[in-house]
């Protein structure tokens, strides 16, 4: 396979993955919402940030080294291997020690034993991280793909079971212990080609892949208290209603952008690690990336603003209806972020996860104080507050990231992010109007997504050819509108 068929291929897969969690989540808040309360979302929203900054230590960046260096030895794998089990178990009991104490400062003695079970998880996925990126690394996603949803479900499964049964927020917490025990077991019994580690660990061999994984994760440190410090905050100035109240809806426009970014991250990565050298190609990349990044997810993001009260009524039920204002704000907010996300491909494809830190930390002194003005005024204050914030950080973002690294112009990059975003807009307001004269809020839904779905591909059918070219190549179907394919940057 050509780079061209690899990268569409491990696109076309990690999409559908990126498709297939999130139905999977949205079928859970479905089901789950129905029969847990907000303050186990509440609790939950707090075990899944404080597991999550822990989980940044799991690996310590050792395996993103792994796919950016473009030969590593037996040895070396070998190495990175152990040493990335080993800290997974040291990170896993520390993080059980430390769990009363947190249970304590946040005055909710649950919290010690749903961390506890959390931490298993930060072992089991480091027994088959090592396994999965080897195969990410050469774009091989169908299998991966298949396995890791394969796990999702019967993570899924089992979270309903424990939900029916009436352990509360912990059925939460085993649908992912159960979903990283499966992906690790399918891993090793379907991808591994084979492969074992040998007994050998020895950290001089390693020490060049330590150090550009040490400046990830202090970037992936950083970068992950920017993005949750509103529920860190949260969790101290609300209680735990009005945080679930907030972080389910968070949670929906996230996952939005996880549909779309995953395939960015996940593929982007590989690819411009590839042709790292070559700086007017991975402009060019990046630039389409950007495009077709953009194109995707402003439809659905502005579809989510305008749609939200009508859909938190379907999938969440009643006694939600707060949140619904709330995904209206944070709908705007995951569409202006979701433009961003490309960057980190580029920068860590590059190479350049110093520049990525210096953001990072910048950012560090602007977003805690503004959302923490901001939760002065409930969830309200604090989704306006990002979503004000994000918006400044737009043009400064290709300043000090885009455009040393790889030379794009504003012009470009500014049309290549926002001008789906306009589109998307004229779009969808008619369909909203019509669909907003039907009763019945999953009927609106279906009216609404018909209408602004057509009209958007028809807007994009004339002005944003390239897009609809590269969705039908996607699908299989490149023959159709063959003489409208996007130029293509991996065949130079």
């Amino acid at each position: 396979m050509s780079l061209r068929q690899k990268t569409f291929s491990a696109v076309r897969w990690t999409t559908f993955d990126a498709l297939g969690k999130a139905l999977l989540t949205i079928a859970s808040l479905s089901v789950l919402a129905r029969i847990l309360a907000p303050e186990d979302y509440g609790l939950m929203a707090i075990v899944t940030v404080i597991l999550g900054f822990a989980g940044l230590f799991a690996d310590i960046g050792i395996n993103a080294a792994f796919v950016q260096r473009k030969d590593v030895t037996d040895e070396q794998r070998a190495s990175l291997f152990w040493l990335n089990v080993f800290v997974s178990i040291v990170l896993a009991l520390i993080v059980v020690g430390l769990s009363p104490i947190i249970a304590e400062l946040y005055g909710e003695p649950r919290l010690a034993i749903l961390i506890s079970v959390s931490a298993s998880v930060f072992i089991l996925r480091a027994l088959g991280q090592q396994v999965r990126m080897a195969a990410e690394k050469e774009l091989k996603f169908r299998a991966v793909v298949t396995l890791e949803l394969a796990a999702a479900f019967i993570g899924f499964f089992v979270a309903v079971l424990a939900a029916l049964a009436g352990w509360g927020v912990l059925a939460l917490v085993l649908s992912g212990v159960t979903a990283a025990a499966f992906s690790t077991l399918f891993f090793w019994l379907f991808i591994s080609a084979g492969w074992r580690p040998a007994l050998y660990l020895r950290v001089s061999d390693i020490r060049s892949l330590l150090r550009f994984g040490g400046a990830l994760t202090a970037d992936a440190i950083v970068n992950y208290i920017n993005r949750t410090v509103d529920v860190f905050l949260g969790g101290k100035l609300l209680d735990a209603a009005a945080l679930g109240t907030y972080s389910v809806p968070r949670t929906i426009a996230l996952q939005l952008g996880r549909m779309i970014n995953a395939v960015i991250t996940r593929v982007g990565f590989p690819l411009i690690a590839k042709v790292q050298d070559d700086v007017d190609l991975v402009r060019s990349i990046y630039l389409q990336t950007l495009r077709m990044t953009a194109a995707t997810n402003a439809p659905l993001y502005i579809g989510l603003a305008f749609f939200a009260q009508d859909l938190v009524h379907v999938i969440l039920g009643p006694g939600w209806e707060r949140s619904g204002a709330l995904l209206q704000i944070l709908a705007l907010w995951g569409g202006i972020r979701s433009t961003g996300n490309p960057v980190g491909s580029l920068l860590f494809g590059m190479g350049r996860a110093d520049l990525s830190l210096k953001w990072n930390l910048g950012l560090l002194l602007i977003l805690p104080p503004t959302i923490w003005y901001g939760a002065k005024f409930g969830p309200e204050g604090m989704a306006w507050a990002l979503l004000i914030a994000q918006l400044t950080l737009f043009f400064p973002m290709w300043f000090l990231l885009v455009r040393p690294v790889c030379r794009a112009k504003l012009f470009e990059y500014s049309s290549a992010a926002l001008s789906p975003f306009l589109f998307s807009l004229v779009a969808i307001a008619p369909g909203f109007l019509i669909a907003s004269q039907f009763d019945g809020a999953l009927l609106r839904l279906l009216v609404g997504a018909a209408i602004s779905g057509l009209l958007y591909l028809l807007i994009s059918y004339y002005v944003n050819r390239a897009w609809v070219s590269a969705m039908l190549e996607l699908l299989g179907r490149p023959e159709i509108m063959s003489n409208d394919r996007p130029p293509d940057p991996t065949q130079r």
